[in-house]
């Protein structure tokens, strides 16, 4: 980001659980992150800001704040829970699979009969109060963001829905570079590469950071990610030496990541 840049905190509140499916995940276990990806934050927020009603499907390509006219300077690196836990894992159907069959092959139905070998999905969920939205960029198109997001509800994460609650004023701070030092908290998800502490409770995640789609033939998009491997918990430490923009609590924001994200850009 330029020099000046800045960090804009949007509080989230979600209405029940979320599952966010990640990369491991096959057709019948279904493992949620616990916390929005580069990508996912990016899409919701540029769906809320242009007053668009967000559908899952292949009928539209990726979203991002950095492709809307008014904020093209804007990225956010994810949206993080404050506190939260997996749901026990439990069984679901599929949307639209109204027929399971228990003897059929596994994910091998005959010629023209759909849902012939298909089982019910074992799924966890996430389940949190907050979520903080971090978005980078210039004090005023943040501002304008703020305006445009406050007090919306909008759907996420598969059957999920959060608002946005209203408030007085932005919570924003100020950037600026440096490296980390000993005490430095990262502030999102943290490349393994520069973790500065052993997490407590948390997993490795293959994260994407940066979506781009094709249009197919046949109608719709063929969607494909980028990731970076990372490790995310609150209070995660981040390793001595590393490049990082510092708010003006001293928390750090990976620049490897802001980079990842923002390549090809």
């Amino acid at each position: 980001m330029e020099p000046g840049s800045h960090v804009l905190t949007l509080s989230a509140e979600p209405w029940g659980g979320f599952q966010l499916r990640n990369v491991h995940k096959t057709n019948v276990s279904w493992s949620s992150y616990p916390f929005l990806p580069p990508t996912t934050a990016n899409g919701l927020l540029a769906s809320v800001a242009a007053g668009e009603r967000w559908m899952e499907g292949d009928f539209h390509p990726p979203r991002s704040l950095r492709s809307l006219k008014d904020f093209s300077g804007l990225v956010s690196i994810g949206g993080y829970p404050a506190g939260g836990w997996l749901s026990r894992p439990h069984f679901r159907a599929h949307v639209g699979t109204t027929d399971m069959s228990y003897d059929g092959p596994l994910w091998a139905p005959p010629a023209g009969v759909q849902s012939a070998g298909k089982k019910p999905a074992m799924v966890e969920e996430y389940l949190c109060e907050t979520l903080e939205f971090f978005v980078l960029g210039g004090k005023e198109y943040l501002e304008q963001l703020w305006e445009r997001v406050v007090g919306r509800v909008s759907p996420f994460a598969k059957k999920s829905v959060l608002q946005f609650p209203y408030e007085g004023v932005p919570n924003i701070s100020a950037l600026s570079p440096a490296t980390a030092s000993a005490t430095t908290q990262s502030l999102g998800a943290l490349p393994m590469i520069e973790l500065g502490s052993m997490p407590k409770q948390a997993h490795p995640y293959l994260m994407p950071v940066r979506s781009k789609a094709e249009r197919k033939r046949s109608g719709g998009y063929e969607v494909m990610w980028s990731h970076v491997n990372c490790v995310w918990e609150s209070g995660l430490m981040v390793r001595e030496g590393t490049p990082v923009l510092l708010t003006e609590v001293g928390t750090g924001v990976s620049r490897s990541l802001l980079d990842h994200i923002l390549e090809d850009q």
